[in-house]
């Protein structure tokens, strides 16, 4: 169908507040049947612990200085679960280590699938995402990853090549310069477009979604 609704989500795999919003997208999706299309941009989140890391935790040896961190990231983890009502589980909750320090391995594996298996990249996001928050994997481990990709049915020696042949580094620079472009800082976001109407905004209400997609079809 042409002219349709186009929301595009920027979020990193990682991200909870993603995880409790998918609630609200897959209302949307039922509720614009046929008019609504959703994207997906990735933004890194966490290009590095140390950047979210407290002084005191940066004092000490990386390993524990970030178990110390993921042990605070786990409470906030904890701290989103009634925005959605989902079931978030931190328990041995350890995304990150002194050898895996960013969330990048997590976009660029939603890149690799999308540009491998475009048709199960958005199932592949959403499985990823359940094994991060839902699971509690450490989903910055390439093991980890290609569980996911096993699990949602990618061909998986095209993924790892496309994950390390520099392809899906390509794409994911151009999502991280599209989000720069429209100066994007907080996730998730959202950007509604519709013809040559757009709206972004932040929220975890349903009507403010709705709202917004009848201005950029009315106003």
């Amino acid at each position: 169908m042409e002219n349709k609704i186009v929301l595009t989500v920027f979020t990193d795999p990682m991200m909870g507040l993603s995880y409790e919003s998918e609630p609200i997208l897959e209302r949307l999706q039922t509720e614009y049947i046929g008019k609504l299309s959703i994207r997906y941009v990735m933004r890194v989140l966490v290009r590095d612990v140390s950047d979210f890391m407290m002084s005191e935790e940066r004092a000490m040896e990386p390993e524990a200085g970030i178990r110390c961190y993921c042990m605070r990231l786990a409470q906030i983890y904890k701290s989103e679960e009634s925005i959605g009502g989902f079931p978030i589980n931190m328990e041995g909750f350890r995304l990150f280590d002194a050898e895996h320090r960013s969330s990048k391995p997590l976009c660029l594996a939603y890149k690799a699938a999308q540009l491998v298996a475009p048709d199960k990249a958005d199932a592949f996001l959403t499985t990823l995402r359940h094994a991060t928050v839902l699971d509690c994997r450490p989903t910055t481990h390439e093991e980890e990853i290609l569980c996911v990709v096993r699990k949602v049915d990618i061909e998986e020696a095209a993924f790892a090549r496309c994950f390390h042949d520099g392809t899906a580094e390509a794409a994911l620079e151009q999502d991280l310069s599209f989000t720069r472009s429209l100066g994007i800082r907080s996730l998730p976001t959202y950007l509604l477009q519709h013809e040559d109407r757009a709206l972004m905004l932040q929220s975890f209400d349903y009507q403010d979604f709705v709202a917004a997609i009848d201005q950029v079809m009315h106003s």
